[in-house]
């Protein structure tokens, strides 16, 4: 999920990697709806990309409420991309708010790559000293979504990030159930191998944990559940 502070360039973001066709607009809540397209991130890898509505400071209840079903993208997502405006003088405010609201919204401990927007800007230098965030940290990155700047290091973060908690496993699954095939194929997995058996099909692939767990029972050589926590 794309999430961050109004106006801070999701959906040009969205639009730059994915050519959505999303409205952006320099003004509060050019996003209502949720917006999703797949982006190639790797070779045979795809991820589902969500633009979200943008966070506000003191945002009302009644208006939490109504916004709902597009912030709850964010508490669904495996990982969160938090878009900042770099440029923008009350980005570390800004920031705050966005981690106080998925705080509150229990995604708090998603996995992030934090994304300093319109770093093309020479007001954005203030922004390269935010503590923790700072140009060169593993979690964040730099970019400018209007003219391309930066984007290709993002991909590469975004890559790494997908690959975190991934491994490699083997799968025999017996003929009579191969439908289970459709479920490696579904979500986005990287098979290496496939051998089609007299009674079963062995497969070799790079799969994250919960496909590892729904798969336990055909897995050679399953994970203890200590490591799996």
């Amino acid at each position: 999920a794309i999430v961050g502070y109004t106006n801070a360039g999701k959906s040009t973001l969205l639009n730059r990697l994915t050519d959505a066709g999303v409205l952006s607009e320099d003004k509060l809540f050019a996003t209502l709806d949720p917006t999703t397209r797949r982006l190639e991130i790797g070779e045979g890898e795809s991820v589902l990309l969500t633009d979200t509505v943008g966070f506000i400071r003191k945002l009302p209840h009644h208006l939490v409420s109504a916004f709902r079903s597009t912030l709850d993208e964010a508490l669904l997502s495996d990982f969160l991309l938090i878009m900042i405006d770099a440029s923008d003088p009350e980005c570390k405010e800004q920031l705050a708010c966005t981690e106080a609201l998925l705080e509150e919204l229990g995604a708090a401990d998603k996995p992030k790559l934090y994304v300093f927007n319109q770093c093309d800007k020479p007001e954005a230098q203030a922004a390269f000293a935010l503590p923790d965030h700072s140009a060169g940290q593993e979690n964040a990155v730099f970019i400018s979504a209007k003219t391309g700047k930066g984007v290709d290091d993002m991909l590469a973060r975004l890559e790494r990030l997908v690959h975190e908690g991934k491994s490699r496993a083997t799968f025999v699954i017996p003929n009579a159930q191969a439908g289970k095939m459709n479920v490696l194929y579904g979500v986005g997995s990287v098979i290496e191998s496939i051998d089609y058996g007299a009674d079963a099909i062995t497969v070799v692939a790079v799969v994250d944990a919960r496909l590892r767990g729904m798969l336990r029972a055909f897995d050679t050589d399953p994970p203890r559940r200590s490591e799996e926590e």
